[in-house]
């Protein structure tokens, strides 16, 4: 063994620095080691809005300053082995380093279908630097681009490719996009917003095969036999936990990704995981449910920091907040959506309502349509979702999400005390979640 140090950290994302600046804070003069594979994390998040070369690549990377300027050692290399017996990890570069504990933070990645001719210098996926790289090359030099996908990636790409000048097609498997955070009605404001922005969006569609037809073009067969000439095809279709160095160290996983309780740890006491690795558990019904968000990888890391500095901290588990712009449109999320709460055995009562986003008389007024979800049971707020103009939706969902954790019931919205002012809110009579809730609790009275 090379050295031993009190934390050892695998995984340079949101999650491992989030612990590596908590445990610093914290002033106990811990040793701390975070080995990553990427010489140079990208803001994944980002990552779309980085296609357009505007600005410098570099502003879109993540500093390694972020590590090593928060009294941590930074060691760029691939953990292949943990020995938990033992408590030292072997790298690929012949390092062994013990640990006093240790954080698996690996992540995810790409879910690249087994489509034939995938591997093409025409295709990728939206993840790495690398690929942020290739999305500015390819997106520069092509008229036609294909995203597979509907997600808030695969659509934000699509946005900004069709801004920079491209013809843009959307490919989507399941029956519609944005399926998993949205509800129906507000999905359809989406469509018509890139329908109108001459976005061509296909659902229920199928990529059968690609096949290259010249040195800057790829034809993109459907299972139709339906064909698109494609310069760019852009792959935004999920992600995969990464649980294999989990996993060959014994530690329990299952499709999710990595098990934990409540406190994060795995199946051996003083290894802890986090992140997109992780099976997460649903705040509202505790069940296993993906959530691949870094909001979601920093809430867990800030458990897992204060655990390993002795408190006993429970994770409640993800309620999945979200939020995405569409050209003038910004919509999220936060909790389960009707149809999620609907399959997963919940009776639940819905409430709707469109109201000003200011005074009628002020200029630029617009409205907000907002959806939210109770329990028929106990009444209690478990989802809701949010479509306005401009770039506000973010607070919306923060309230609904801040909500559901305090175990809001409909009554209690309808209590709920807020601001007004003629340019920033409604008038005061009108608020757009007292009115959804007033529309869900006429439903069952």
């Amino acid at each position: 063994m090379d050295r031993k140090q009190d934390v050892v950290i695998i995984g340079g994302g949101p999650a491992g620095r989030t612990i590596v600046h908590i445990l610093n804070a914290a002033n106990k003069d811990l040793s701390i080691t975070l080995i990553k594979d990427e010489p140079v994390n990208v803001n994944r998040c980002a990552v779309p809005y980085g296609i357009d070369s505007k600005k410098p690549i570099e502003k879109y990377q993540i500093p390694n300053s972020l590590v090593t300027d928060f009294g941590a050692d930074l060691l760029i290399d691939t953990v292949e082995k943990i020995d938990s017996e033992k408590n030292i990890i072997y790298t690929a570069n012949g390092d062994s380093i013990g640990y006093g504990h240790l954080v698996i933070a690996t992540g995810s990645r790409p879910f690249i279908p087994p489509i034939p001719g995938i591997d093409n210098n025409f295709i990728t996926p939206v993840r790495s630097v690398d690929d942020l790289a290739l999305l500015r090359n390819l997106s520069c030099k092509g008229k036609n681009a294909v995203v597979l996908g509907g997600g808030y990636i695969g659509i934000e790409v699509a946005v900004v490719l069709k801004q920079m000048g491209m013809d843009v097609t959307v490919l989507e498997i399941l029956p519609d996009i944005l399926i998993t955070t949205m509800e129906p009605e507000f999905i359809a404001s989406v469509k018509q917003e890139l329908k109108q922005n001459k976005i061509n969006v296909r659902t229920k569609e199928k990529v059968a095969e690609f096949t290259e037809i010249s040195n800057n073009e790829v034809m993109v067969k459907l299972d139709n036999d339906e064909s698109f000439k494609a310069n760019l095809v852009v792959m935004s279709t999920g992600v995969i936990p990464n649980t294999e160095l989990a996993s060959k160290a014994g530690l329990e996983t299952s499709p999710f990704g990595i098990k934990v309780n409540e406190f994060m740890q795995t199946s051996v006491d003083n290894i802890y995981a986090c992140g997109d690795c992780v099976e997460k558990s649903s705040f509202i019904n505790k069940k296993p449910v993906r959530g691949e968000f870094g909001t979601n990888a920093v809430f867990m890391a800030k458990v897992v920091a204060q655990n390993i500095l002795g408190s006993k901290i429970v994770f409640p588990g993800v309620l999945n907040a979200n939020a995405t712009t569409v050209y003038e449109l910004s919509l999220g999320s936060a909790g389960f959506t009707e149809d999620f709460a609907k399959n997963s055995g919940i009776d639940v009562v819905t409430g709707f309502s469109k109201v000003l986003d200011k005074y009628p008389m002020i200029d630029g007024v617009n409205f907000i349509l907002t959806k939210l979800i109770f329990n028929k049971a106990d009444k209690k707020l478990i989802g809701g979702s949010v479509i306005r103009n401009g770039v506000g939706v973010a607070q919306n969902v923060d309230f609904i999400s801040f909500a559901i954790q305090m175990g809001a019931t409909m009554d209690d919205i309808l209590k709920y005390q807020y601001a007004t002012h003629p340019e920033l809110a409604a008038k005061p009579s009108d608020n757009t979640y007292v009115f959804a809730a007033k529309d869900a609790k006429a439903k069952i009275q």
